[in-house]
């Protein structure tokens, strides 16, 4: 113990309680991941609970704990159903998200492989998605089922925002059949550079053929009304306009979803009230009724 009462422990301790961290250097992908995994919470009557959905949050170093602590609280109030939180950061990040800022664009936009000049942020990489999804699916998500053998045939959902949102739809279109669930909340569902009316991903989507999503999958699509206005960062990717089209591309094929539009949100501030209503919808307590729980749980 040290003077004025603070106390010190040779025992690292997490910022948030319950958080168990690791780190990962997959084959090729040039980054080591930070992986951060949170268990649920308890619900307010004190009952242990196990886990009916994996959720895997792209982007952590921006939105772990956002997450974390949303699908905590849910549960403790009997809103949301238990869920295991994966977050998915970059080890070499330090807090001001000088390497994350840089290194998302190469690791969540599909190729080619490419290098893009962007006024006040320098040439950036971008293209790489097929590497990370890689690292995901092959070293990422059996790391997390070894860990957690209680988790078996649980639900698998992805979280992603803005170039994590293009990512998701990215593994949505190569492997449906890894997620149950996905959460694209204000995606960029675009190829950079985006020009007004671009619909890239979305016409992936409209391509797939009959039964290519599975039966049973659920998408979450949202975005803060004011993305498109004058001015605004990325006007021109159609964050709005591409969630409406992704909706009915996805419609078409089966798909469970809803979109939530958010008055006066920005691309930067919608994430929190985005995330709540993402886990609505995807992690719905077990209570519910059965119409409104989204996707189904694996074979």
């Amino acid at each position: 113990m040290s003077n004025n009462n603070v106390y010190m422990s040779d025992t690292p301790i997490s910022a948030i309680p319950g958080v168990e961290s690791f780190v990962v250097a997959p084959d090729g992908l040039g980054a080591s991941l930070r992986i951060s995994i949170a268990r649920p919470s308890t619900h307010a009557m004190g009952a242990t609970v196990g886990a009916a959905s994996v959720i895997y949050v792209t982007d952590a170093d921006y939105s772990f704990g956002t997450v974390v602590e949303a699908a905590r609280m849910g549960c403790y109030a009997g809103e949301l159903g238990p869920a295991v939180v994966v977050g998915i950061g970059y080890a070499e990040e330090r807090g001001d998200y000088a390497f994350v800022g840089r290194r998302r664009g190469l690791d969540f936009y599909r190729g080619p492989r490419r290098s893009l000049d962007i006024p006040g942020f320098g040439a950036l990489e971008l293209g790489g998605a097929d590497t990370f999804l890689t690292a995901l699916l092959d070293v990422v998500v059996p790391e997390v089922n070894r860990r957690l053998p209680e988790t078996a045939g649980a639900r698998r959902i992805l979280f992603g925002m803005s170039a994590g949102g293009h990512f998701a739809a990215h593994v949505l279109t190569q492997r449906p059949d890894a997620f149950q669930g996905y959460a694209m909340l204000s995606p960029a569902l675009v190829d950079f550079p985006p020009a007004p009316g671009d619909e890239h991903m979305v016409d992936v989507v409209r391509a797939l053929p009959a039964g290519a999503i599975p039966t049973g999958t659920a998408v979450f699509l949202s975005a803060g009304a004011r993305e498109e206005e004058p001015g605004e960062a990325l006007a021109a990717a159609s964050i709005i306009s591409n969630a409406y089209r992704m909706r009915a591309a996805l419609a078409a094929h089966g798909v469970s979803t809803e979109l939530a539009l958010f008055d006066d949100e920005t691309h930067t501030s919608v994430l929190g009230v985005a995330v709540t209503r993402a886990l609505r919808f995807l992690v719905p307590s077990q209570g519910a009724p059965a119409s409104q729980v989204a996707g189904a749980p694996r074979d």
